[in-house]
């Protein structure tokens, strides 16, 4: 007679541990995001374009981390049994965002202090100092390096900015995946 008990809660268990996590798809996609960055940066620098000013790489992680962050909400949804609410939505957004953000981080401090350790400085030099003197000529070479100057002492206050904006983009862009995905049981 202790078999059956046995056997009932051994179900019950594997019942409560299959619905899906928001935690996990966070960290999975948000792993998946940051590697997939990450690789493409140590491209971009191994190929010497680290300093071209293109806006390019930017905007391929905007891509990457929308569709990640879109491909983690619909299969939220898919492991969830097709069930999908805006605020799951918007806190699988937003988590996988932060997740991505404070990788993110991690890796400029370790760009910026061990790969390229005057990474600020040629910042700065090469693409800050050419992008003022192109939008603003009537700016002297002595004002631009003053400014070149302050981006240098101040590029620290970046990292919270990085944090702040990752984690606004993935809101939103969880809210919007969450409008067009939701379904509920009927």
């Amino acid at each position: 007679m202790v078999f059956p008990n046995f056997t009932i809660k051994i179900k019950q268990n594997i019942m409560q541990t299959s619905t899906p996590t928001i935690r996990s798809f966070a960290y999975k996609y948000g792993i998946i995001i940051s590697v997939i960055t990450i690789a493409f940066s140590l491209m971009i620098h191994f190929m010497d374009l680290t300093y071209s000013g293109s806006s390019v790489p930017q905007i391929v992680n905007y891509v990457v981390s929308a569709a990640c962050i879109i491909i983690a909400i619909i299969s939220f949804r898919s492991a969830n049994g097709g069930l999908l609410s805006v605020r799951q939505a918007v806190k699988i957004g937003t988590a996988t965002a932060l997740i991505t953000g404070v990788i993110t981080v991690l890796y400029m401090l370790l760009f910026a202090n061990v790969i390229e350790p005057d990474f600020v400085e040629k910042l700065g030099s090469e693409v800050t100092a050419k992008q003022m003197a192109e939008r603003f000529p009537q700016m002297t070479s002595e004002q631009i390096q003053q400014q070149v100057d302050m981006q240098s002492k101040f590029f620290w206050i970046s990292y919270p900015f990085i944090l702040i904006f990752s984690c606004l983009y993935g809101l939103v862009l969880g809210w919007l995946t969450g409008l067009f995905t939701k379904r509920s049981q009927a």
